[in-house]
């Protein structure tokens, strides 16, 4: 290794982590003084958290708060990594904790947690010659090894099915397969958790299965938000929790089936109190 590769190499962690996500009394606002999130206060830290609610509730926003794409007005987020045992306990004194709001930290983040926005890819995919070439290239930027690049792609292409069109152009590929791509390019830099705004939004029955079991199958933790409940109590896919936020806040915040049941009862209530205004109006 050169004096070079000494001082820019950027080591890939492969051991076994996970994250707590912590909100403290935290308010997202946009640009346009519109509220994202009211001041929510709660800990993440299960490996399979669902984030549901109608559109505009303030799924994304969550989202983006604990990923640190998004930064509160008032109070705190911070990430903290955990270095985790053979069992999957946290080992004592190798805890790391992250502020999202200092571009230090907010940096170090981008390296353990993977984003995924729908079928989102980076633009930089539909210029390469074809996937595995565009997933090769941010490798590389880390100066991994040849044999380690081809190793980690190899082995993500395989759990997510795409060996077979690995020398396709990323604008080849359908739905699904844009889907599933997303998720491997966050997962090629092994990060300790996976952050998912509706990682199957807009496909059919079999194809949104096909996603969900090889995201959830694939041993990270995941947090992500669905319109889909059926990703979130359908007992394949091992969910722990369930978030449900209405008009900016987490309303209910338990067990799947619980969850679902008071996001029902929500949108039941919506419609009953639409439908005595409009018949007031006549």
């Amino acid at each position: 290794m050169g004096l070079l590769d000494m001082f820019t190499r950027k080591e890939i962690d492969t051991r076994r982590r996970s994250l707590s996500f912590v909100l403290n009394d935290a308010k997202a606002v946009y640009d346009d003084g519109r509220i994202g999130l009211e001041p929510t206060t709660l800990t993440i830290s299960e490996k399979r958290v669902a984030v549901i609610g109608l559109n505009g509730a303030g799924k994304s926003t969550l989202l983006k708060l604990i990923d640190g794409a998004m930064t509160p007005a008032s109070g705190t987020v911070s990430v903290v990594r955990h270095i985790l045992d053979d069992n999957d306990e946290p080992v004592d004194g190798q805890d790391t904790a992250y502020d999202p709001s200092h571009k230090s930290d907010a940096k170090a983040l981008k390296d353990i947690i993977g984003i995924v926005r729908r079928e989102e890819i980076p633009n930089s995919y539909y210029m390469a010659e074809n996937i595995s070439e565009a997933l090769d290239a941010p490798l590389k930027k880390r100066k991994m090894p040849d044999a380690m690049r081809n190793e980690t792609i190899g082995a993500l292409f395989a759990h997510f099915g795409l060996t077979a069109h690995a020398r396709q152009k990323a604008d080849a590929l359908d739905s699904e397969k844009r889907h599933l791509l997303a998720i491997v390019s966050a997962l090629a830099i092994s990060p300790a958790a996976i952050v998912a705004d509706e990682p199957t939004k807009g496909l059919d029955e079999p194809a949104t299965r096909n996603v969900a079991r090889a995201l959830f199958s694939y041993d990270r933790q995941v947090v992500f938000a669905t319109h889909d409940l059926t990703l979130v109590t359908d007992p394949i896919y091992a969910i722990d929790r369930v978030l449900v936020l209405d008009e900016h806040r987490v309303v209910f915040d338990g067990a799947p089936n619980d969850a679902v049941d008071h996001y029902n009862d929500l949108i039941r209530e919506r419609y009953e109190r639409m439908k005595a205004g409009n018949n007031s109006e006549r």
